[in-house]
């Protein structure tokens, strides 16, 4: 179906005002205490690689679920400062991962980018042994899945932007830190094609039809979430943990699921003033 510039114009101006409400309450969340995030002085960082089990479905390329195995790189920063109880989440991710079908006669190819954007609020319990923090979350991914086996339509593209709630637990058994983490998008958009649309159609013929999608935790039920410990060896503190990645979508008549579990190895560092501690 072929849509005009004034019915896309209105089509997004429809999405705009669907999430509104919600980014106006989030960016209060989201802000916090903005004199505290501008003297943040400890830092956080995190660089791990996770290897992992990938399960992806998309039936605008397949019915077909491929299976296979997943790479991601990770950085995970937190910036806090110790008078404050607002502390600033950064999360960036690479992955790439390879996929084969039940019958083994067709493959996926699949990367994509991933940034998180985080503010939480602290709460320190059994003698701060146990720190709570809990605020929200935006994120936006970028990717690609592409099939081996088609000819007409062999890729997809991945655009998505969400908000929702953040979590993350720390706590202290001895030597060692064992931390929670888990968020999840409950408002959106993603760029999708409608059923039986071609790429070709979109950007080729300009022909527009229900392409950016606003979408819900209904629409795309997802999460991630991590499960770390770390370990001071030395000098170096080592970080070993699991993780899921679960994301889930469901729109103009079109599903996709890319499910991504693995363990996670790297390092973390702590810095005060740009000197390590």
């Amino acid at each position: 179906m072929t849509y005009t510039i004034r019915q896309i114009t209105v089509s997004l101006t429809l999405s705009s005002r669907y999430l509104g409400v919600g980014l106006m309450c989030f960016i209060t969340i989201l802000l916090g205490s903005t004199s505290a995030a501008a003297q943040e002085k400890t830092v956080t960082n995190a660089k791990m690689f996770a290897p992992s089990y990938l399960q992806v479905q998309d039936t605008y390329l397949s019915p077909e679920e491929y299976t296979g195995t997943e790479l991601r790189y990770i950085s995970h920063t937190i910036r806090e400062k110790d008078s404050s109880k607002w502390s600033t989440l950064f999360i960036n991710e690479g992955a790439v991962g390879y996929g084969k079908s039940r019958s083994e006669n067709g493959n996926t190819i699949s990367g994509s980018y991933h940034f998180q954007y985080g503010r939480m609020h602290h709460w320190s319990l059994l003698e701060n042994k146990m720190r709570i923090k809990a605020g929200g979350q935006a994120e936006l991914t970028a990717g690609f899945i592409y099939n081996t086996r088609n000819g007409n339509n062999p890729a997809q593209a991945i655009a998505m932007a969400g908000i929702g709630p953040l979590l993350h637990i720390d706590y202290d058994l001895r030597r060692l830190t064992v931390s929670y983490e888990a968020s999840c998008p409950l408002l959106g958009l993603t760029f999708s094609p409608n059923y039986g649309q071609s790429y070709y159609e979109i950007f080729s013929e300009g022909h527009y039809d229900h392409n950016i999608v606003p979408t819900t935790i209904v629409s795309t039920p997802s999460i991630r979430q991590t499960l770390t410990v770390d370990i001071p060896w030395g000098r170096t503190t080592w970080r070993l943990g699991i993780y899921g990645d679960y994301r889930q979508q469901q729109v103009n008549s079109l599903k996709r699921h890319i499910y991504s579990s693995g363990i996670i190895i790297g390092i973390a560092t702590k810095t005060k003033r740009g000197t390590r501690i």
